[in-house]
This record gives C-alpha cells, sequence and structure tokens, in this order.
C-alpha cells in the first residue's frame, strides 16, 4: 500500500565551519586543519543526508490511473458507468436523495452494464440516515424456488449456472419498490425511470466492460436463441466497444410498464407480466413459478439486525447482515483498527501488509459458518460476535509475524462467488449515504433472457453450495449454504457506510463487485482512506491484496512493488499474481466539507463519478 504522509525533508544545508587559528602555526599545520575540517564537515552531511534506518530505498508504487477524483461541494453518485453516475447526479439536481439518486443509477446500470446486474438480480442497499443517525438495510437477494432442493445439481454441476434451471426468482425490483416508498420518494417513481429508457430510446454505446464481457462469452451467447439481442444487426456479430445498442426494444417496453404503473411490485410479481415470464419458466423447464413470484419479499432491517461495527477511534461501520458479507469486511478493519498503523518504514510497510492478510484469514474462515438468517440461526450472533471488539482484541493476539497452516485460522468451508457484480455509492447534501451492491452472479446470469419482457436472467442458484460439490472457481460446498426451497444464498457483496460516532458525519460510502474479492476490496479501501490518509482515488488505485483461506494463497496485483512480494513470501505467505481484483467505487466526505468520490479504472474509462 503506498505511503501517503507527507515526508519532511532531510536538511542538507551545510553546515558553517570556523576555525581560529593561531597566526604562529606553519602552512603545513594550516593545511592539516583544512584538511581534516573538510573531511568532518562531509562525514556529518553524508549522515544528515542519508534516510533513517529501514526506510532506504521504499519500493515505488504505480503511477496514478487515469480515472479522475471527483471533488464536489455537495453531494455525489459514483457508479460503475459515467452515463449511470450523470443520471444519479440529475436526480440529486432535481431535488431526489440518495435512494432516489441510488435507484435511477441502478436502473441505468441494469442497461449500461447488462452483464453485471438489473432486473433479473437482486441486490443489497444500506442506507445511512444522517437525521437519526441510523442505518437501514434492504435485502432484496434472490431466493430458491420453493420445488429446489439441496442434492439437485449433485449429477448437474453446468445447470446450476447455464440455463433456466440455474435461475433463482429475483428481488431487484422488489428491492427498489421498497426502497422508494420507505427511503425515498422526493420525485415521482417514474422520473427515475425516464432517463435510462430515453438512453435505450436513443440507443447508447457499448461499454468496455460490456464489449468484453461479451467476448467472454461469445459461444454460449451465440449458441443461445434468447440472447441474439447483443448481436449488432449490421455486422452479424456480437457488439463491439463504443457500437450502439438498438435491440433491446422489448426491455425498452417492460420499463416503461414499470415506469407508468402505480403498483410495480403487482405488475411485475403477481401480474400480467408475471403470466408472461412463467409461461417461459414453464416451456424452457425452469423452476420458478406463479406462487414463487407472489410470496417473494424484499426484507427491511430493522436497526436490531444491521451490523454495526463501533471503533475505539469512534468511528462506526454499519452494513447488511447475512447473507451479505460485509460483516467479513467489517470484521477485517476491527482487527486492523487495534494496531499502529505505520508506514515510515519498509519493515513497518511489511507489517501492514502480513496483518491484513493474516486478518482476512481469520475473518473468512468464520465467513464459512455464516448464511440466510431465517435457516442458519447462529447467523446473525457469529456476525455481531465477528465485529465486536473482544473478537478484534482476541484475534490481534493470534496475528504472529509468520504464516500458519489452515487449520489455525478455523473454519468450516466452502466459499461461493457472485461474479458479475456491480455497485453504486451516493452521498446528498443532506449528509445521507448509500451504497448499494446489485447482482446477477456470473457473466451474464444463466446466459438466458425472457423473450416477453427482454429481461436477462439471474443463475443465483450457482451461488448456492451442492454437497461434495465444488463451485464454479472451485471452491468446497458449506453446509450453511445448502439449497433449501425459499432460502437467500450466501453473498460477498458488501455495501458499508462508516460515520462519526460523535458528530454523525459520514466519512466514507463503499462496495465493490468482484465475487469474494469484494470483502477484502472494501476493506482495503476504506484502510487506505480514513486509517492511511490517502484521498479516496488513490485508496481506489492502490494495488490489491486477497486471501480467503481457501484456497490458501494470498493474490496480489501485478502492480504491488515485488519487493513487498518477497519480503511477504519469507513471512511465509503463498503469493499468487492475477492482474485485477476488485472493481470499487467509494465516496468520501472530507474534513473540509467537499465530497470526493472515484470509480474504479479497472472497470474501464467509461467509469467515473459526477456531483455538484
Amino acid at each position: 500500500m503506498p505511503e501517503y504522509s507527507e515526508r519532511t525533508p532531510l536538511n542538507d544545508t551545510k553546515r558553517e565551519r570556523s576555525s581560529a587559528l593561531y597566526w604562529i602555526a606553519g602552512l603545513s599545520s594550516l593545511l592539516a586543519v583544512l584538511l581534516l575540517a573538510s573531511t568532518i564537515t562531509l562525514a556529518v552531511l553524508y549522515a544528515n543526508n542519508q534516510p533513517k534506518s529501514g526506510t532506504a530505498a521504499l519500493p515505488k508504487w504505480p503511477s496514478p490511473s487515469l480515472s479522475p477524483l471527483g471533488k464536489y461541494t455537495d453531494a455525489a453518485v459514483a457508479a460503475d458507468n459515467g452515463y449511470c453516475s450523470e443520471i444519479g447526479r440529475d436526480i440529486l439536481l432535481k431535488g431526489g436523495n440518495a435512494v432516489d439518486a441510488a435507484i435511477a443509477a441502478l436502473f441505468c446500470i441494469g442497461v449500461m452494464d447488462s452483464h453485471s446486474a438489473g432486473m433479473g438480480g437482486g441486490h443489497f442497499m444500506t442506507i445511512y440516515n444522517a437525521t437519526t443517525r441510523k442505518c437501514h438495510v434492504v435485502d432484496a437477494r434472490e431466493t430458491a424456488p420453493a420445488i429446489a432442493n439441496e442434492t439437485m445439481f449433485v449429477r448437474d454441476p453446468v445447470g446450476s449456472k447455464i440455463g433456466w434451471k440455474a435461475i433463482a426468482v429475483p428481488g431487484e425490483l422488489h428491492g427498489l419498490w421498497t426502497e422508494y416508498t420507505r427511503f425515498g420518494g422526493a420525485l415521482p417513481w417514474k422520473d427515475l425511470l425516464e432517463p435510462t429508457i430515453n438512453l435505450m430510446n436513443e440507443g447508447y454505446p457499448t461499454s468496455n466492460a460490456l464489449a468484453k464481457a461479451l467476448q467472454d462469452m461469445s459461444k454460449v451467447i451465440l449458441n443461445e436463441p434468447t440472447m441474439s439481442v447483443f448481436i449488432n444487426p449490421q455486422t452479424g456479430n456480437l457488439y463491439k466497444a463504443g457500437e450502439q445498442i438498438v435491440t433491446r426494444q422489448t426491455f425498452m417496453n417492460t420499463l416503461q410498464i414499470i415506469a407508468n404503473s402505480t403498483d410495480p411490485i403487482k405488475d411485475f410479481y403477481d401480474g400480467k407480466l408475471t403470466a408472461q415470464m412463467i409461461e417461459e419458466f414453464q416451456r424452457n423447464g425452469g423452476l420458478i413459478t406463479a406462487e414463487d413470484m407472489r410470496n417473494y419479499k424484499s426484507i427491511v432491517r430493522d436497526d436490531s439486525e444491521v451490523i454495526y461495527t463501533r471503533l475505539p477511534s469512534n468511528r462506526t461501520i454499519c452494513g447488511p447482515p447475512p447473507p451479505s458479507g460485509s460483516a467479513i469486511a467489517q470484521a477485517i478493519l476491527s482487527i486492523l483498527d487495534g494496531f499502529k498503523l505505520n508506514q515510515s518504514t519498509f519493515e513497518d510497510n511489511v507489517d501492514l501488509y502480513h496483518r491484513l492478510i493474516e486478518a482476512s484469514k481469520f475473518a473468512y474462515a468464520d465467513r464459512s459458518v455464516l448464511g440466510d438468517m431465517a435457516f442458519i440461526t447462529d447467523a446473525l450472533p457469529v456476525a455481531r460476535n465477528i465485529t465486536s471488539q473482544e473478537y478484534a482484541a482476541a484475534i490481534r493476539k493470534m496475528i504472529t509475524d509468520r504464516a500458519h497452516p489452515e487449520e489455525y485460522y478455523g473454519g468450516d468451508f466452502g466459499v461461493q462467488e457472485d461474479h458479475g457484480t456491480t455497485h453504486i455509492t451516493v452521498m446528498d447534501r443532506f449528509g445521507n449515504a448509500v451504497a448499494v451492491t446489485s447482482t446477477i452472479n456470473l457473466l451474464f446470469g444463466a446466459v438466458v433472457r425472457s423473450n416477453s419482457t427482454g429481461i436477462v436472467w439471474n443463475d443465483e442458484m450457482d451461488d448456492f453450495s451442492t454437497p461434495g460439490q465444488p463451485n464454479y472457481f472451485g471452491y468446497p460446498p458449506s453446509k450453511s449454504n445448502f439449497i433449501v426451497p425459499n432460502k437467500r444464498p450466501m453473498s460477498s457483496m458488501s455495501p458499508i457506510v462508516i460515520f462519526d460516532g460523535n458528530t454523525g458525519r459520514p466519512e466514507l460510502a463503499a462496495g465493490g463487485a468482484g465475487g469474494s474479492t469484494i470483502i477484502s476490496g472494501v476493506a482495503g479501501v476504506a484502510l487506505h482512506a480514513l486509517w492511511l490518509g490517502a484521498d479516496i482515488k488513490q485508496s481506489v488505485d492502490a494495488p490489491r491484496l486477497h486471501n480467503q483461506l481457501r484456497p490458501p494463497n494470498t493474490q496480489y496485483e501485478t502492480t504491488f512493488p515485488a519487493e513487498y512480494v518477497a519480503a511477504l513470501t519469507a513471512r511465509g505467505q503463498t503469493m499468487t499474481p492475477v492482474n485485477n481484483l476488485t472493481v470499487i467505487t467509494a465516496i468520501e466526505r472530507g474534513v473540509d466539507g467537499s465530497t470526493y468520490a472515484n470509480s474504479d479504472f479497472r472497470k474501464g474509462t467509461e467509469s467515473y463519478p459526477a456531483g455538484y
């Protein structure tokens, strides 16, 4: 992690020296004295200009990325796509609050980055109310259909990833309407959808992220007739970056129906749209029934269920309870908060990275026993325990200067991945903050689309564990995450807000995309910004480390200095290079009152914040 504190220049001003020489001394004595004086002076100058012990030749960090650091007077929106940041910003300018802006930006992301999120998926939203100084959480995670069971994919591992059986009951729209009616509503509902509808009506450019996802999944997409909307009719090929998409008229029509609805939940979950979608599920061998749709409910978590981490530094972190992974990110920060985080010397930095890795191992081990609170009775108590000061103090005592065998850290594995994900962060002029992470799981979800509504469906059934079977990424199954009807799968999504426990001032809101690396990415960005004194762009830019205990290696981005990699290896860490880890969007409210925002350069050039 880069050193951000300002260094005081070493003093290289030559020290004046005078010599009182006796007039009776000979020329040889004078020369001898002058030679001795000059020798001493040079020695002193050399000593004064050397770096203090341990700071010599600190490794160089990569140059700043091209992503802009947004600095705004009042408010900001940071999304994975700049069009969507601007749509959210415009909602704030019209008088909407942070929740209204987040909803509008999410509708946009569901179109611009349709490989990652949309109405066919689900999300977690963390809302900080500056007036009450309380956090609220909306759980709009998908659920398993009523006829699902824990062994249904034992002999069909591909079926949990691609195709109609992979689809869980979507929660996205239910959550958005719940958030609008409970926490937003400063503007008409229609106003939140119209900017995205207008984009689709005009035709919108293919982002680099979407173009890359299309190429990565090209074989599957080209063999799936329902996904033909991603083929450019002018070229006969999948859309390339910059090409204007004009083929999603059906989905635009669905958005118009939702925009004009007085009860979107009724129309989508128990109305004409529902009947059309269920007919498609039945025809294609899907599991979701009309009753599954009618019974779906997003959950507003009250203050007793929100996970709060109150730190000795007077900071408070809040985030969703399980099945979100937020408690794991909060636990990592709580553990590190008790260490003296120093970046003065090379060894100080090695200590810092080593402790970050070790804290992550312990926290991820405890993640393995978390799950849907409605089915795993210990999930909420475990989440509260690992975010407590007692837990953090106990773990700090177990962190030594060496890595240990896996069994040292505990855990009852395994871990599932949610990969096709997006995150939006908002702070409004009133001090309210929103962090919302949305997903359809793997790229393009189940890689099937509703012909009647244009919705790209999730493959969240792969976020559950199957007995005896690793998931898509080779991780072993977790008993607490086995499939049960109506259950919500465990997730790495970690939308957090950090505020000053004394004044209530929001300090940071953040979240990310990238499967299990979301947790370490969110913790790392918060650590840089609030503990190491970086600005929010430096925090997001910084090369990342990730260790989730299983598998036992530490992934590091290739721009991470080789000297630190070697030093961590010497401490027993198994280091593995990767190109990119998590994509983070974050907003920080500075002590100067300004609002600073950054959208991760890792998502592409279209990723930038907006504000005023």
